[in-house]
């Protein structure tokens, strides 16, 4: 969560407080995992999938009707509530194919991987470049890593010396504020947002991001949308920004954000990216994880992200049989229903903490080795 931060932190304060060797001696790179279920693997389920762009023109298709329809058909707002919402939730599903797209596992071309992932991302206002290097390299690379994964949390000695973090934080799931709840409505798009603007430019782990490239296809996004809100507005009013934009942006928010928040934020803070300990697998309605390419399989997507989404349960099956004991997977619901009853903020690499109350609890952990613990010890 990286617009959290503030970056003129002393150093010191960077670094987590690590766990005990006995817990942190577990933990095991993600090549070591890949290494080992390697062997057991067909080849061909490394292979890209492109039959998966029928999600990209089924999607594209979509919006561009229920664009066109809240746009110039006299409709009455029942109809253009269900026409919205269908678009919001495109919206979200083009994040997906957009994302695997980026991972090389639908097409391998890097030309027409930056097209069409740039088509994905306008919704997000996204530059492909940066998503590449903010997603692939900084979130992959350094999964659940202080600082250096956008998408985690901070210690609690950061956020005392953090205004923005202060100001943010009842808007956090767990902060146990009515705020919170807006807070997959809007969060994925403004924390994007906030860092292609601001934060690359003021934190060093963006050393390597070609800036110059990425400011040409950000002023493209913005020329794209100011045209498509502008068409609207002139064809069919102010209001229509409702209807084309406020509340499918809400629905795109809740569709991305939901997997990235239950996939990793309930998990501990890593210095060693282990996937099978910063990572978790969410599993929902067999519906939705089609329509949703089945992004909850987020384990296994962190052990092998080219592999492509329509065979991720074959890697699901090969880790429950080589490490059952480690494995967390747990339903979606129970994620989030986890997430909204523990703070974000770490005292440590296991330990979260409620900046306000103080009040301390361990990360959750889903693996059926912690369950038949708990159970052992509920006996006594």
């Amino acid at each position: 969560m990286e617009t959290q931060l503030n970056f003129q932190i002393p150093e010191q304060l960077i670094s987590p407080v690590e766990p005990k060797e006995s817990v942190k001696s577990q933990y095991k790179n993600s090549s070591y995992y890949g290494a080992q279920l390697r062997k057991n693997l067909d080849s061909k389920i490394f292979k890209p999938d492109p039959t998966q762009l029928v999600y990209f023109v089924a999607h594209f298709a979509l919006i561009a009707v229920c664009f066109s329809l809240l746009t110039w058909a006299e409709l009455h707002w029942y109809y253009k509530l269900p026409l919205s919402l269908l678009m919001g939730f495109s919206y979200g599903l083009l994040g997906f194919i957009g994302h695997e797209i980026m991972h090389g596992s639908v097409i391998r071309n890097p030309f027409f991987q930056q097209v069409l992932a740039g088509i994905c991302l306008t919704p997000y206002m996204g530059s492909p470049t940066f998503w590449k290097y903010w997603h692939n390299k900084l979130h992959h690379g350094h999964t659940q890593s202080l600082i250096q994964d956008p998408d985690a949390f901070p210690t609690y000695r950061i956020f005392k010396h953090s205004k923005f973090m202060k100001f943010m934080f009842p808007y956090t799931p767990g902060s146990g504020t009515l705020r919170s709840y807006a807070y997959f409505f809007f969060w994925f798009c403004f924390n994007f947002l906030v860092a292609q603007t601001y934060f690359r430019f003021r934190n060093k782990t963006y050393a390597e991001l070609n800036h110059k490239k990425v400011n040409l296809e950000f002023a493209a996004q913005i020329v794209i949308n100011a045209t498509l809100l502008g068409t609207a507005v002139y064809f069919a009013g102010w209001s229509s920004l409702f209807w084309v934009w406020a509340l499918p942006f809400m629905i795109q928010n809740y569709t991305i954000m939901s997997y990235v928040s239950t996939n990793h934020n309930l998990s501990p803070l890593t210095s060693v990216n282990d996937p099978l300990a910063n990572s978790v697998t969410v599993t929902n309605h067999p519906i939705l994880e089609f329509l949703h390419l089945n992004f909850g399989y987020h384990v296994e997507h962190h052990l092998y992200p080219t592999v492509p989404s329509s065979r991720i349960k074959i890697i699901h099956e090969a880790i429950k049989k080589e490490w059952p004991e480690k494995f967390q997977v747990t339903t979606k619901w129970q994620a989030m229903k986890d997430l909204y009853t523990t703070p974000r903020i770490y005292k440590n690499s296991v330990t979260l903490i409620n900046p306000y109350t103080l009040e301390l609890q361990t990360v959750k952990d889903y693996s059926p080795a912690k369950k038949a613990s708990a159970h052992q010890h509920s006996k006594h």
